[in-house]
């Protein structure tokens, strides 16, 4: 039989330390993630690849029942045991609700363990199986390796550069790869000012050493963000616009894809040459909108032009920003007017404006918060979408 995966979560590192060391002796296991951050449990149960999480004592049930609630699916290939000093009948009952695998009371014993164990066998057996199927799922997207995401907006002000930059660390996030934004918002890109970064280079500073230009200096070119990710900037200078042709933010566009698995492109909102031809290059499109007329009827506009150059309607996402404002218009006459389906609705609240005006973005500065949900379904469903099937859907 395989070794088991386990995962050790606890903010505090010694309770760290000692939970490995309880499970040195056991052979049937194989600890694969060690975490502080509770926020790892999320990003577990959002894979839902079969694994043991042993939840330390320093976490208390309150702190992770919400996100238990949220992806209670998950727990069937996900098992969590929760660690506790003390177990009450309350305490246990709780957990029961929640759908925890195990209780244990810490420092557990090696029979209480083994026990434990024991009756997570069968269940990761058939989780072995979930695990194939989401392998398959992934497999249509990843297949073809370094994927192209471009993110546009038919109209400005509808926070495309906010959904890239959270997307992009969504992405991350839930690949464990490397991804990069590239900014060709040449004029007014502000994907560093939303990171809170002061990039030594910009795509400017590409272009100006470009006949020598290979990937090894193009990595050099880019700016890491502790999130994980790296971005390509905007020139400093609108006018160095003028300096960039279409065909150097081409061979930029395919050299950043061999650089990095996924690439995030922030375009302008409009339909120049430049973007056209980056279009082309895309794998997916997310459309972003938002609940004011002239932004649906952008959107549509968008949608016909995007049917008359053949772009794949399974390759295009749309999302709707700001969803649930009472503004006079519904999501279900939003769909009627566009013809189709709103794939994410990203919800409007007051933590967007306060995550972007202090540089953090709000996959990071409040992980639990709707906002950061619907941005996490987004790249999920980027990640686990069958082109075939959605073009089914949208033939």
């Amino acid at each position: 039989m395989n070794k088991i995966p386990v995962a050790i979560i606890d903010k505090e590192e010694l309770n760290i330390k000692k939970i490995e060391k309880l499970l040195d002796n056991i052979s049937d296991l194989n600890i694969i993630h060690r975490s502080r951050s509770v926020n790892d449990l999320e990003i577990l149960l959002q894979e839902s690849s079969p694994i043991l999480v042993f939840v330390g004592p320093a976490i208390q049930l309150e702190d992770i029942g919400e996100i238990l609630q949220t992806y209670s699916s998950a727990l069937n290939t996900v098992k969590v045991i929760l660690l506790a000093k003390d177990t009450s009948a309350e305490l246990l009952r709780k957990a029961i609700k929640l759908n925890i695998h195990d209780v244990l009371e810490f420092p557990f014993t090696y029979d209480e363990l083994k026990e434990s164990i024991k009756r997570a066998e069968n269940l990761f057996a058939s989780a072995s199986l979930a695990r194939n199927s989401q392998e398959a799922k992934t497999k249509d997207f990843t297949k073809e390796g370094h994927k192209k995401i471009m993110v546009y907006s038919p109209k400005g002000g509808s926070g495309k550069s906010f959904i890239a930059t959270n997307l992009a660390i969504a992405l991350h996030n839930q690949t464990k790869k490397d991804v990069t934004v590239f900014d060709i918002n040449y004029q007014f890109g502000d994907i560093a000012l939303l990171l809170n970064l002061y990039p030594r280079h910009t795509v400017y500073d590409v272009v100006s050493a470009m006949d020598s230009l290979d990937k090894e200096m193009l990595n050099s070119f880019l700016t890491p963000h502790e999130s994980g990710i790296k971005i390509l900037p905007a020139p400093i200078d609108p006018s160095q616009d003028e300096s960039i042709s279409t065909g150097d933010t081409l061979k930029i566009l395919k050299m950043l894809a061999e650089v990095s698995p996924y690439l995030v492109i922030d375009a302008p909102s409009m339909f120049s040459d430049t973007i056209l031809s980056v279009i082309d290059e895309t794998d997916y499109l997310c459309l972003v909108a938002s609940m004011d007329v002239p932004s649906i009827k952008n959107l549509k506009i968008s949608l016909q032009v995007l049917d008359k150059l053949k772009f794949p309607r399974g390759k295009i996402f749309i999302v709707l920003n700001r969803a649930g404002s009472k503004v006079g218009i519904t999501l279900d006459e939003i769909e009627k007017t566009i013809g189709r389906k709103i794939d994410v609705a990203v919800p409007s609240h007051r933590i967007v404006p306060v995550t972007v005006n202090k540089g953090i973005p709000v996959v990071i500065d409040s992980p639990r918060s709707a906002v950061s949900k619907s941005i996490n379904r987004l790249a999920k469903l980027l990640l686990t979408s069958k082109l075939e099937q959605r073009e089914l859907i949208f033939s």
